[in-house]
C-alpha cells in the first residue's frame, strides 16, 4: 500500500509536468512563431520605407532631370501627396493651397486659379505653366488627386529650361500611372 501511495503521486507528477511541458512548447512555438510574423512584417515596411526614401527621396524633378535636394541651387517646392492626406480633397488647387511657400491658389468661378509669387505681368497672363508627367497642359483642375504622386513648383532660374512660357513659374505634376 505505501508503495501504492508513492507510485500514483509520482505518475501523477510526471504526468502534469509532460503535459505542462507540452502546453509550454505548444506555447513557446506559438510564440515563436508570433515573432517570426511581426519581424517580417517590420523587415517589410522597412524595406517599403527605404524603396520609397529611394524612389522619392531627396532628388527634386526640375525638368530636365533630377537633381538631389542637398545640390539644388534654386527655388524648388516638393509636395509629396500621400494617399491618406489627399482623402477629403476634391481639387489639386485646394490640396496645394497653403502648402507651397509662394504659390496662390485661388478659386475663381469653378476653377482655381494658380500665381506663383504674386503677379508678374500686367499685359499677359500670369498663369504658371503646368507640366503634367511631361506633357504642357493648359489647366490641372481635371485631375484626380489620388492620381497624383507628387507636385514640384519651380520659381526661379529653374525654369528657364521651358524659356518664356515659364516666366510665371512652372508646376509639374507626376502621376501615379507614371510610376507603374
Amino acid at each position: 500500500m505505501k508503495t501504492f501511495r508513492f507510485i500514483i503521486p509520482v505518475i501523477l507528477l510526471i504526468l502534469s509536468a509532460s503535459s505542462a511541458y507540452a502546453q509550454d512548447s505548444r506555447a513557446e512555438r506559438k510564440a515563436r512563431r508570433i515573432e517570426r510574423r511581426e519581424a517580417r512584417r517590420i523587415e517589410r515596411m522597412v524595406l517599403d520605407s527605404l524603396r520609397m526614401s529611394q524612389m522619392e527621396g531627396d532628388s527634386v524633378n526640375i525638368g530636365y532631370g533630377y537633381v538631389k535636394k542637398k545640390n539644388l541651387t534654386t527655388s524648388v517646392s516638393k509636395v509629396s501627396v500621400r494617399q491618406r492626406d489627399i482623402n477629403g480633397y476634391t481639387s489639386i488647387g485646394e490640396y496645394l493651397r497653403g502648402r507651397v511657400p509662394g504659390l496662390m491658389v485661388t478659386k475663381v468661378g469653378g476653377s482655381y486659379k494658380y500665381s506663383i509669387r504674386g503677379v508678374n505681368s500686367i499685359n499677359s497672363s500670369t498663369d504658371p505653366l503646368f507640366v503634367v508627367d511631361g506633357a504642357v497642359v493648359m489647366d490641372i483642375d481635371y485631375l484626380n488627386p489620388s492620381d497624383i504622386q507628387s507636385v514640384e513648383v519651380l520659381k526661379d532660374s529653374s525654369t528657364s529650361i521651358y524659356g518664356t512660357r515659364g516666366a510665371c513659374g512652372v508646376i509639374i505634376i507626376t502621376t501615379r500611372r507614371t510610376l507603374d
